[in-house]
C-alpha cells in the first residue's frame, strides 16, 4: 500500500486503504450536506472531503473502520486535503491495523524503561508509592491510549509521551531553579493526564465517554488519584498537594481547571503542559510545510499562521 508520507505533498490522484478517525455529516453554503472526515494511517492522516453522499456511506464511513478510498489530494488553505469520489469496503482478513495505527515516537518497550526511570526522581517515598500504585492500576490504557481526539499527542501512546515529556522538562527546571520540589513536579507531571484513560472510548480515541463528556479528564484524574491515595493510606497533606497540580493544571476556569494553580509546582506544570502540548500542534502543522512558508492558521493558536524556520 501506499502510505500518506509518500503522497501528501505530491497532489494529485490517490487510492487506497485509510483508517477513519472521524467522520460526521455537514452541510455546506449551497444546504447540500458533505461528509468532513480524518483519516490516517501509520504515517499521518489528512482533512478529507466527500462532496457527494451514496446510499451505502452510512454503513462504511464509521470511525475506527478501514475503508478504501479514490479520490484527488490537493492543496487547500495552505495545507494537504483529500477530495473523495468514491469509498469501497476493505475484506476484514487483509487489515493490518499497525499500518493504520499512528504511535508515539519511541517503543513501548523505551516508554516503559523511561516511566521507571522517572518513577527513581520521585525522592518522597509516599508520592512515589502512590504514583507507582496508580500507573500499576492503568498500565495498559496509560500506555496506549492517545493524549486527545484531534488537538495534540493525538496517537497511540500520547498520554505516557506527553506525561514523560514534561516530567524530562521538569528535570532540567529542577536542576535551574532548587525551590522547586522535584517529587511533586514529578508526581504531577505523570499523573496530571491520568483522567484520560476514562474521558476516551480507546486508543482510537474517536469520541468522549460519557463520563468524559460530563466530568472531563481533570476532575476524573483527581478522583482516580485521591481514591487511589485514600486506599494505601499517603499522608492527607501530600495528597491534597498533589491532587491540586492534577485540578489546576490547565491553569484558569475557562480552560477546564477547578481551580486556579496555588504552589510554585502546580504554577510550572500548567506552564509545561501548555508548552508542549502547543509545540506538538505547531510539530504538526509544520511537516508538510517547507522552510520559508507559512502553515495554515492553526485554532488552536489563535488562528495564527506560523513561519517554519528550519
Amino acid at each position: 500500500m501506499a502510505y500518506l508520507k509518500d503522497v501528501i505533498n505530491i497532489f494529485g490522484p490517490y487510492k487506497g486503504p485509510l483508517l477513519i478517525k472521524s467522520c460526521e455529516k455537514l452541510v455546506a453554503n449551497n444546504s447540500s450536506p458533505y461528509w468532513n472526515m480524518t483519516l490516517q494511517d501509520v504515517t499521518g492522516s489528512i482533512n478529507a472531503k466527500k462532496w457527494s453522499i451514496e446510499g451505502f456511506d452510512e454503513e462504511l464511513l464509521i470511525p475506527g473502520q478501514v475503508v478504501e478510498f479514490s479520490g484527488t489530494i490537493i492543496k487547500y488553505k495552505n495545507a494537504p486535503q483529500f477530495k473523495v469520489d468514491s469509498v469501497a469496503p476493505v475484506d476484514p482478513s487483509t487489515i493490518n491495523y499497525s499500518d493504520f495505527y499512528l504511535a508515539c515516537p519511541e517503543s513501548e518497550e523505551d516508554i516503559q524503561k523511561d516511566v521507571k526511570g522517572m518513577l527513581n526522581e520521585i525522592e518522597d517515598e509516599d508520592l512515589r508509592t502512590l504514583v507507582r500504585e496508580v500507573l500499576n492500576d492503568n498500565q495498559k490504557r496509560y500506555l496506549t491510549y492517545p493524549a486527545a481526539i484531534s488537538i495534540h499527542h493525538a496517537y497511540r501512546g500520547g498520554i505516557v509521551y506527553h506525561s514523560l515529556s514534561i516530567a524530562k522538562c521538569a528535570l532540567a527546571l529542577c536542576e535551574r531553579y532548587p525551590q522547586l520540589n522535584k517529587s511533586y513536579l514529578i508526581a504531577g507531571a505523570l499523573l496530571h493526564d491520568i483522567g484520560k484513560i476514562r474521558e476516551m472510548d480507546g486508543v482510537l480515541a474517536s469520541s468522549y465517554t460519557l463520563e468524559g463528556n460530563l466530568l472531563g479528564h481533570i476532575s476524573i484524574g483527581a478522583e482516580i488519584v485521591m481514591k487511589k491515595g485514600e486506599e494505601i493510606g499517603t499522608p492527607s497533606d501530600k495528597l491534597t498537594i498533589l491532587t491540586h497540580m492534577i485540578l489546576s493544571h490547565h491553569g484558569e476556569p475557562e480552560y477546564g481547571s477547578a481551580v486556579v494553580p496555588q504552589t510554585q509546582e502546580a504554577l510550572i506544570l500548567h506552564y509545561l503542559d501548555d508548552i508542549d502540548a502547543k509545540l506538538n500542534i505547531l510539530d504538526n502543522a509544520m511537516k508538510n510545510v517547507e522552510v520559508g512558508e507559512f502553515s495554515s492558521k492553526l485554532t488552536y493558536l489563535n488562528g495564527k499562521a506560523f513561519l517554519k524556520t528550519k
